[in-house]
């Protein structure tokens, strides 16, 4: 087969945009969307780890009579230009008309306006520096990459009394490839990628948290607040009529290609059973015999508890 010859996190990104489609909750996404439309003036929303500005656009789509002031952060100055540039060109399709001057984008929806700051920072430094500032916090698919306690807080800071925090796709500790190709070093491939997760660190020191999902579900009230829904939100990859919708094929590959690369750093798995093993998954990409499955939840919760 043939393999790219690197793997983009920014297509990786867009290629996921319909696997967090399907996989998302919808009865927790529903209870997000009715806090949202309580608000009697303007929301003030922060979005944390915004990429490529999915959960931009999706928001957007359930706000049509809102008027939103959103602030979207991703550490990757590349990801926040993307997103911009992304944003733009779906409110332009969908006939908005969109205005942007340096990093905000403007969209004008029949007088409920949908304004987004793109930034390039730390997100939970600046929640911290932004004490009682927003109405919402999103993130998505975030919590896995941070400690969950640290994250809550800086969260907790930044929402004013009675705000809500929305947490999709929160990855809860099952990763699984079938059919399997070795089922002894399937396990242990699942064992040891988890633990990567947990003790390797990321920018700001902190590690992360393979059982986030689950964990959010104690860490909340720990930090003050309620949880107000929560439901699973598994990734289910699979092949229909030959093939994989829309991009899938390739996030299928980034996803082989990351296990295979945070267990050759980790060095536990002899590198040519590893190399084998991420060979014959590729391989099965490529003949869309394989499936994914990843375990993951959606939290809504609001701050603080008796709000």
């Amino acid at each position: 087969m043939t393999e790219p010859d690197h793997y983009s996190f920014r297509r990786y990104l867009d290629a996921k945009r319909t696997v967090d489609r399907r996989a998302r909750n919808r009865r927790v996404a529903d209870a997000f969307r009715r806090t949202l439309e309580r608000f009697d003036e303007s929301v003030e929303l922060c979005e944390i780890g915004a990429g490529t500005g999915a959960m931009v656009e999706t928001i957007l789509e359930w706000t049509a009579g809102t008027e939103v002031r959103y602030t979207a952060i991703d550490a990757d100055p590349a990801l926040v230009e993307a997103a911009a540039d992304s944003v733009v060109d779906r409110a332009s399709d969908r006939g908005h008309g969109p205005d942007r001057s340096d990093g905000t984008v403007r969209v004008d929806r029949d007088g409920a306006t949908f304004e987004v700051e793109f930034r390039a920072e730390d997100a939970l430094a600046h929640l911290a520096d932004r004490d009682g500032t927003y109405d919402a916090v999103v993130a998505q698919a975030f919590l896995d990459l941070t400690d969950v306690q640290t994250a809550l807080s800086a969260i907790a800071d930044g929402l004013r009394s009675g705000g809500v925090a929305y947490f999709p796709i929160t990855f809860d500790g099952v990763t699984a490839l079938v059919p399997p190709v070795d089922p002894e070093l399937e396990d242990r491939i699942e064992r040891r990628f988890h633990r990567r997760m947990d003790t390797t660190e990321k920018v700001g020191g902190e590690t992360g948290d393979s059982n986030a999902g689950r964990r959010l579900l104690t860490a909340v009230p720990a930090t003050g607040g309620r949880i107000v829904a929560a439901g699973g939100s598994d990734w289910v990859v699979r092949p229909t009529d030959g093939g994989y919708e829309a991009d899938e094929a390739y996030f299928l590959h980034h996803i082989v290609d990351t296990v295979e690369s945070a267990l050759a750093a980790d060095g536990t798995i002899d590198p040519e059973r590893l190399r084998a093993w991420a060979e014959s998954r590729h391989e099965q990409v490529a003949d869309a015999e394989l499936v994914y499955l990843a375990h993951q939840l959606d939290v809504l919760a609001r701050w603080p508890a008796s709000a």
